[in-house]
């Protein structure tokens, strides 16, 4: 089997083993099973564990993020994001280890570190950017400051996530919808000002 035939393989494999059991209870044994290989074959392909990690993030996270892009560019940032919440309701697997690469974003010894970094650096910029647009067609508030709009929209789809794995009363979606209202609600004020 070619080497990208085998990582294509592994790195389905890997999601799907995140998908059954906690991120942190994954390892070699139980991705190699679901690929039908060995652990050897695996850790010729991925010599280093973090290195799937990275392919299966970007895979599964940033290949939901193209997905859901257009949605920035036709009904804007706050749209997109709870596009990515919904997402992660249908697939809180996703979400989990999100998280969890989050947690190792902020660990300057961890071998992925940089990688996670740049990812989140990323998609910031994305949701900066969505915002930007937003104020020149008119979908936010003129004089809006697209980077402060992003840090809030952000910290709250964040936010949000984390509650709603945490809390079992959190409504993800119903919270999403009432805070970017009253931001908006905010943004507007300023924008008078």
């Amino acid at each position: 089997m070619p080497d990208v035939d085998l990582r294509h393989r592994i790195v389905s494999a890997a999601i799907e083993a995140f998908r059954r059991s906690d991120f942190h209870s994954v390892g070699p044994a139980e991705v190699a099973a679901l690929a039908d290989v060995t652990v050897e074959q695996l850790t010729d392909a991925y010599p280093v564990w973090e290195l799937l990690v990275v392919a299966v993030m970007d895979r599964w996270d940033n290949g939901a993020r193209r997905r859901l892009w257009h949605l920035a560019e036709e009904q804007g940032a706050a749209a997109y994001l709870r596009a990515r919440l919904e997402s992660g309701l249908a697939d809180p697997a996703l979400v989990r280890i999100r998280i969890a690469t989050l947690s190792a974003a902020s660990a300057p010894s961890h071998p992925a570190a940089g990688w996670f970094r740049t990812q989140y650096e990323h998609a910031f910029d994305d949701v900066t950017l969505a915002l930007v647009r937003d104020v020149l067609a008119g979908r936010e508030p003129r004089g809006t400051s697209p980077r402060h709009a992003a840090e809030q929209l952000v910290a709250l789809y964040e936010g949000l996530q984390l509650q709603a794995m945490l809390r079992d009363d959190a409504d993800l979606l119903t919270g999403w919808d009432r805070a970017v209202a009253r931001m908006r609600a905010g943004w507007g004020a300023v924008a008078l000002v």
